[in-house]
């Protein structure tokens, strides 16, 4: 087995693992908890793609749950439809992880979240057609819609920088601009 290959598998377990480790837990901890599950549909365009090629999330999926009066855990995945030139695959996957810190604080933790927020991220992926891995710290301002029927929208814009580790053993660092539309239900 190639050292990529392993590599690969191992960022795999790592993700489930937080995965389970984050989100698990964190349903645990209050039978009566409000939970947020919804869609962030989302394109990403890097500098150094040829013309017209993108990377579209074809598993958007988002979680949040609140785990003070003010703040919440918001875990984001990634799996990116790569579009190139060349022909179509996966190209990018992993997650990311954001901690939306609320203005206003709540009367009780188990109301839903709503309202001005800002977000330190972190994100963990794996680009397999440009065999790199990156680490993205981002800050995002934001705001989150509760609408009477529970149904949300949050809007942030990111801003950061994402650091690029490849394979051949090249490392930059990249600045992160991004627009973030959520939409989903509070259960």
């Amino acid at each position: 087995m190639s050292m990529t290959k392993r590599w690969q598998i191992n960022y795999v377990i790592f993700l489930t693992m937080i995965l389970f480790f984050f989100v698990n837990p964190l349903n645990a901890q209050s039978e009566n908890k409000s939970n947020f599950f919804g869609l962030n549909p989302s394109v990403t365009v890097e500098p150094f793609y040829d013309k017209g090629e993108l990377d579209i999330n074809i598993l958007p999926i988002v979680y949040q749950t609140s785990l003070t009066k003010r703040l919440d855990v918001r875990i984001t995945s990634i799996f990116n439809l790569g579009i190139r030139n060349e022909g179509n695959e996966i190209s990018h996957f992993g997650l990311e992880t954001a901690l939306p810190i609320f203005f206003k604080a709540k009367l009780d933790k188990k109301e839903r979240s709503k309202g001005f927020f800002v977000a330190p991220i972190v994100s963990l992926t794996r680009n397999k057609i440009e065999e790199h891995n990156n680490v993205g710290l981002w800050i995002e301002p934001g705001y989150h819609l509760l609408f009477d029927n529970n149904f949300a929208l949050s809007f942030g814009l990111q801003l950061g920088g994402t650091y690029f580790s490849y394979d051949n053993g090249l490392t930059k660092w990249g600045n992160h601009f991004g627009v973030k539309v959520i939409f989903g239900k509070w259960i």
